[in-house]
Formats: C-alpha cells, sequence, structure tokens
C-alpha cells in the first residue's frame, strides 16, 4: 500500500474521532503555492487550475481538478472519484456538498500551526464567493487539528524512513570530527556538508548551522568564512537530511583540546553535563498525554537552575516531511507559539529535544537529538550523544 493511501486512510480515522464531516483541500497552480497538506493528499503534488481535494468522514475521497488535470489523479488510485470541469469548479463543488451534507467542513487555516496554513487569502475569498448563498460557508472550521494528528502520528513506513534520515545525518557529522583542523572556517564545514549530501544524491533539511569557538554567531545565520577552529573551541554543528521526503535535525558537539590537555576545562564539562542532563529531563517527560509547554518546562528549569541563561527558543519540534513540521510544539508558553505548546503529545510523534548554554571563551554547547514517542515514554531515533567528543590537533 502506498504512503499516500496509508495517510488518506488515517485521515478518515481521524475525521471520525474528531467528529467532523468533511477535509476540504482546495488550491490552485500547486507549483507555486504548495499546500502543506499536498505531501499527504497526491503522489505528485502538480495541480494546475483551481482543485478540490475531499475526504469524507464517511470513507469517500473525491478531487475535483480541471479537465488535464485528470489524467494523473486516475491513475495514483487514491481517489473514489475524479470529477473534471473547464470554466467553473463552482458547480460540480456545490454538488458534491449538496450530495454529503457536511454539518463540518475542516480547510487548511491556522493561527499557530504553519503546517496547517495553506489556503491563501485569495483562495478563501473564492472558497466563501462560491460557498455564499448556501449553509456551507458557515460551516468552515480550521483542520489544525486534523492535520496536527495527521503530520503527528507516523506510521511504520514514515518513521523507518525518518531512521534512515537520522542515519544519514549521523554519519555527517562523523565527518566533521573526522575532517576537523586547526584554520577551517565555519564555511569550509558547511561546504564539506553539502558535498557529502550531495554526494549521497540528498538534500539537506535544513541548511547546516556551523558554530565555532565564543565569537560565533548563534542562530540561523550562514557560516563565516572568517570564524577558523582553534585549539579550546566548541564546534557546534546542525545538520539533518532528508531521505524519500522525512527529515532529521541532529547537532552534535566537538572540542578542540588544547596543547598538553587531555580533558576539557571544568567550564566546558560541566556545560555538557547540564545540558545532557536537560535532555535526560525532557525525554523523561515526554510521553502520551502530557502538554508540550511541560516537557519544555523541565528541561529548561535544568538549565536556569544551573545558573546558565535561558535559551530563547522552544526545546523541541515535530520533524517529519518537513524539518519544522508543524502541530505540537515542546515550548515555553510565550505569545509567538501561541496555542502550539498546549497541545497533548501523542504516541508515535516524532520530536527533536535541543538545546544551548554559552560557555565563555570557548564558545555554545548546543545538543540536539530526535525521538519518537512510544507508549510509555519515548526512544531515540539517533544514537545519543553521550559525552562530548575530543579532538586532538
Amino acid at each position: 500500500m502506498s504512503l499516500i493511501k496509508q495517510k488518506t486512510d488515517q485521515a478518515v480515522d481521524i475525521l471520525k474521532e474528531l467528529n467532523i464531516d468533511m477535509w476540504l483541500t482546495y488550491v490552485r497552480k500547486t507549483s507555486e503555492i504548495h499546500d502543506p497538506a499536498l505531501y499527504f493528499l497526491l503522489e505528485d503534488p502538480w495541480l494546475t487550475w483551481q482543485s478540490a481535494l475531499i475526504i469524507s468522514r464517511g470513507g469517500q475521497k473525491i478531487a475535483i481538478c480541471g479537465r488535464y488535470d485528470a489524467q494523473n489523479l486516475e491513475m495514483s488510485g487514491i481517489y473514489d472519484r475524479v470529477i473534471t470541469y473547464d470554466e467553473s469548479i463552482k458547480e460540480p463543488l456545490l454538488n458534491v456538498l449538496n450530495d454529503l451534507k457536511p454539518k463540518q467542513i475542516a480547510i487548511n487555516y491556522s493561527l499557530d500551526n504553519i503546517a496547517a496554513d495553506g489556503i491563501t487569502h485569495g483562495m478563501w475569498i473564492r472558497l466563501n464567493k462560491i460557498l455564499e448563498g448556501t449553509e456551507y460557508n458557515e460551516r468552515l472550521i480550521s483542520s489544525e487539528n486534523l492535520l496536527a494528528a495527521l503530520r503527528g502520528r507516523k506510521t511504520h513506513a514514515e518513521v523507518e524512513r525518518i531512521k534512515k534520515a537520522v542515519e544519514i545525518s549521523e554519519e555527517g557529522h562523523r565527518r566533521v570530527t573526522e575532517t576537523a583542523k586547526l584554520g577551517e572556517s565555519e564555511e569550509d564545514i558547511e561546504k564539506m556538508l553539502l558535498e557529502f549530501t550531495e554526494n549521497k544524491g540528498l538534500i539537506v533539511s535544513y541548511p547546516p548551522l556551523v558554530h565555532v569557538g565564543p565569537t560565533t554567531n548563534i542562530g540561523h545565520g550562514k557560516a563565516s568564512s572568517d570564524i577558523k577552529i582553534k585549539r579550546g573551541d566548541l564546534i557546534s554543528v546542525d545538520y539533518g537530511v532528508f531521505y524519500e521526503g522525512y527529515a532529521s535535525d541532529l547537532q552534535r558537539m566537538n572540542y578542540i583540546l588544547q596543547d598538553e590537555e587531555e580533558i576539557p576545562p571544568a567550564e566546558v564539562r560541566r556545560a555538557f553535563e547540564i545540558c545532557f542532563k536537560a535532555i535526560s529531563a525532557g525525554a523523561e517527560k515526554l510521553k502520551p498525554g502530557v502538554l508540550g509547554w511541560e516537557v519544555d518546562y523541565v528541561a529548561r528549569k535544568v538549565i536556569t537552575d544551573a545558573g546558565y541563561e535561558e535559551f530563547m527558543h522552544a526545546l523541541g519540534h515535530q520533524i517529519g516531511r518537513n524539518v519544522h513540521d508543524g502541530g505540537c510544539l515542546l515550548g515555553p508558553k510565550w505569545e509567538k507559539y501561541g496555542d502550539s505548546v498546549m497541545y497533548q503529545v501523542e504516541e508515535n510523534q516524532c520530536f527533536t529535544l535541543e538545546l544551548h548554554v554559552y560557555v565563555p571563551n570557548h564558545g555554545y554547547m548546543s545538543i540536539e537529538e530526535d525521538v519518537i514517542v512510544t507508549k510509555n515514554g519515548c526512544e531515540f531515533l539517533s544514537d545519543r550523544q553521550m559525552e562530548l567528543t575530543l579532538i586532538k590537533l
């Protein structure tokens, strides 16, 4: 069974669970504007004219599209009915609605979940014009809960792809350790990882983030050609890949030993120990039924209780079809995160656990692991970094 067939069948089950009659994805020219929901609705997400992809709680899967887009949809075997039009989608869409008579119609908009916010403002206006004068424009609701569940609840096939992406990401991180040399710049490391990824026939899930030493710029900025490896530096690398459409996202830590140094200074060792302890606290808390913010809280508290400055981002995000996969977020109750941190964690969701502290004169200590939520807790998908990697140059 194809992955798309599995996910559309899963969507039917979620509609039943949430007591939603219909999920309607309304798109056009998807080569320009790609609704994130299309990952789970089409094998090849290319539609030209206005199209409606409909899944009902009763199990019906219906596609309404322009005449010349029909063949691909029919060949996919996903949709029970493929309805075409030439001049206007309005009549066939209203016919389907009148046939199914949904009381709630989930549409892809959301204030907090970018993965459920695929309908453009223009298409929203068009849809409401189509529904004008009917009862249906009063029945539109957000698909955010549906899509949070659909994206979050990974099938076995999805998990296997993520595991493979993690495995390749770990291989790239080992290359960083094996090839590091004095005078090598952040940009050099970035180029090496991009070449490694290209040689694998893959693409990165996010441009590699490379942070060397105490003067680096922490965040999402491009690697510097001026910041170069020297003894006593911490090297933090954030790197992941897409494997068959599914992402990994890992950070690993290296330390460049100074002359005559066999182990790092006490402050470096302590920073790793505290970060490791915080990740462990988050992992222990992460289980079905807890709220996203509760997981973030226990890990964040380890950092602040140890006297370090609070990290200004969420502890963890979901991974899947994207490196930031929407839905439940393991973050603090900050305004920018909205309700995403109030979702309950569910079994088979895949998350990152990531945080950092700053070590003066050495750089940033930053660890990121990938995990999957199990029935009673969570398991590491990555080969967890248990100790700081030491490099003698």
